[in-house]
């Protein structure tokens, strides 16, 4: 009798392969962006959060929780990306007791010249093996998982396109 409890075998299958795509992709980028780069998917993601940001100012509590790291590794990211110069931190005047991370014209560059190939690499990696219609349902499957866990994520990295 089969365990009511259990995922099905298509279930089991399909969370399988998921969780390979999700621990071999980060890992097949992060190479990447190491190799074209020099900084790591991390690194990256917190660059190109921040570009994407109004006035490309972000607070670091939000900014850890985007990224997915905890505040204390945020802190020794930034201090790398500060030491740079690709980013700077500074009290928010509105509220001394939380920080503002800033990306500076030097680290807007570093994600204008990373950007083509980063998108590169992700065409061959994902959209190269996916039909147009796959990668809508890539993206609805991507946006109902993702939403209930970060909401906020979303709104700040992925908002809806026009349309």
């Amino acid at each position: 009798m089969p365990d009511p409890d259990a995922l099905s075998a298509e279930q089991e299958r399909t969370w399988l392969l998921f969780v390979g795509v999700m621990m071999w992709l980060p890992v097949e980028l992060d190479a990447h962006l190491e190799r074209s780069a020099g900084i790591s998917h991390t690194e990256y993601g917190v660059l190109r959060c921040l570009s994407v940001s109004e006035d490309r100012e972000v607070h670091m509590s939000r900014l850890a929780a985007t990224a997915n790291v905890t505040p204390s590794h945020l802190s020794r990211i930034t201090a790398r990306l500060e030491k740079r110069g690709w980013l700077t931190r500074s009290s928010d005047p509105g509220d001394a007791r939380r920080t503002l991370a800033r990306l500076t014209e030097q680290g807007a560059s570093v994600v204008t010249r990373t950007e083509p190939q980063y998108a590169a690499e992700v065409r061959r990696c994902v959209f190269e093996h996916l039909g147009d219609e796959q990668a809508r349902q890539l993206e609805d499957i991507a946006e109902a998982l993702l939403t209930p866990l970060r909401a906020d994520c979303v709104r700040l990295l992925a908002p809806r396109l026009p349309g």
